[in-house]
């Protein structure tokens, strides 16, 4: 049997017209062997995995790259189903196929055919002989779905660092709330024990004892939510904590294009020597990726991210800046603020976190406005004291 029989190569690639350059003289004969020979240059070289299987799920053909990206010979193939070949997970491809051959409709589905690695598989009908058949075509989109994984976890992050910040700062007041309170009731309680007669203070002594140890459990509250940090400060080198931020968002960014199509450059400047500051690193990693993604949602229509790093007499500088259509006067002030957001599937948290990061390692964030258009977020890191 062929493993590329041109009957089916040309039911799955369709019609294709060759050029001819000297029509009168050509020899019409040729046709069929330049025809096999043309695709099977083409189903070789084509950066997609090829495949059909007829109605009982045996494989018919299988393209060169099938082959050699999952290592299993040609010949093992045909006439082989995906349970023979794939035991584990060979029912969930052939209910994919009978699908396609009940319906007679496309499917279109992102497959995970290795760990961490993915296809995004279009099955469609194919009639051959006149005997039904299932094509595919299978581009690996393994990149595209690892960065979409790393967006969700960088979201997953905010989410978590943010609920964290809103729980600790609830929890201080109400500890503070609770200390005063105790507080107040034991100086009474003193004062009670003093008029009270001595039938009483028994009762008072064991009231004031539950009242110390009310105010030892605030008290270890309020040193738990003041020193509630999943990381430590530590000194990092601010030019590759920025790539790795870079990186974490890169292929979303530069290599994805935006909802309008358009095209995203990240353009870096830096100082020329840069000094290691004091940081959360992996806050403040996942701060400056967020003001990238933040950046890119702002330029539907693509443009220039800069992402700059000055050093002034106090601080280093980190800047974010987008070519979008800038911020509004009237939010500027608000969007810091926890669950403000302008955009449609956003949580406002994002920048929230970012100040609560920044004032935890005694910065600050700030947004401008750029002229003639766009925004920049702009990151102020204390300097280490020299005399340290």
């Amino acid at each position: 049997m062929l493993a590329c029989p041109l009957a089916l190569i040309i039911c799955i690639a369709g019609p294709i017209t060759l050029l001819d350059p000297k029509p009168d003289n050509l020899d019409r004969s040729a046709f069929p062997r330049e025809l096999e020979s043309f695709f099977q240059h083409f189903f070789h070289d084509i950066p997609a995995r090829l495949w059909a299987k007829d109605s009982q799920g045996r494989y018919v053909f299988v393209n060169s790259r099938v082959v050699e990206e999952i290592g299993v010979a040609r010949e093992k193939w045909i006439g082989s189903t995906d349970e023979e070949l794939f035991p584990n997970v060979g029912h969930v491809y052939w209910r994919k196929d009978q699908q396609v051959l009940s319906s007679g409709e496309p499917l279109v589905s992102t497959d995970q055919v290795e760990k961490q690695k993915f296809l995004f598989v279009l099955r469609f009908p194919l009639d051959i002989d006149g005997q039904p058949h299932v094509a595919s075509l299978g581009v690996e989109t393994t990149p595209q779905i690892m960065a979409l994984i790393g967006i969700f976890h960088l979201q997953e992050q905010l989410v978590r660092n943010e609920r964290m910040r809103s729980i600790g700062e609830m929890a201080s007041g109400l500890a503070h709330d609770l200390s005063n309170s105790l507080s107040a009731a034991s100086m009474r309680l003193r004062t009670l024990r003093n008029k009270a007669g001595q039938e009483l203070i028994p009762e008072v002594d064991a009231i004031s004892r539950s009242i110390d140890a009310a105010s030892q459990r605030v008290q270890n509250l309020r040193e738990y939510v003041t020193s509630r940090r999943e990381e430590n400060l530590a000194l990092i080198d601010p030019a590759e904590l920025i790539s790795a931020a870079i990186e974490m968002v890169d292929f979303l960014i530069q290599k994805t294009p935006t909802v309008n199509g358009g095209k995203i450059r990240i353009v870096r400047k830096s100082a020329a020597s840069l000094p290691q500051v004091c940081a959360f690193p992996n806050q403040l990693r996942h701060v400056i990726a967020n003001l990238l993604v933040n950046a890119r949602d702002a330029m539907p229509d693509g443009g220039n991210l800069s992402i700059e790093t000055r050093v002034t007499d106090r601080h280093l500088e980190i800047e974010v800046a987008d070519e979008g259509r800038g911020i509004s006067q009237d939010i500027i002030e608000k969007i810091f603020e926890p669950f403000f957001t302008t955009k449609a599937t956003g949580n406002g948290l994002g920048l929230s976190m970012a100040r609560d990061v920044m004032a935890r390692m005694e910065g600050n964030i700030q947004a401008t406005n750029r002229t003639p258009r766009g925004a920049a977020f702009t990151l102020n890191i204390p300097l280490p004291d020299k005399s340290d």
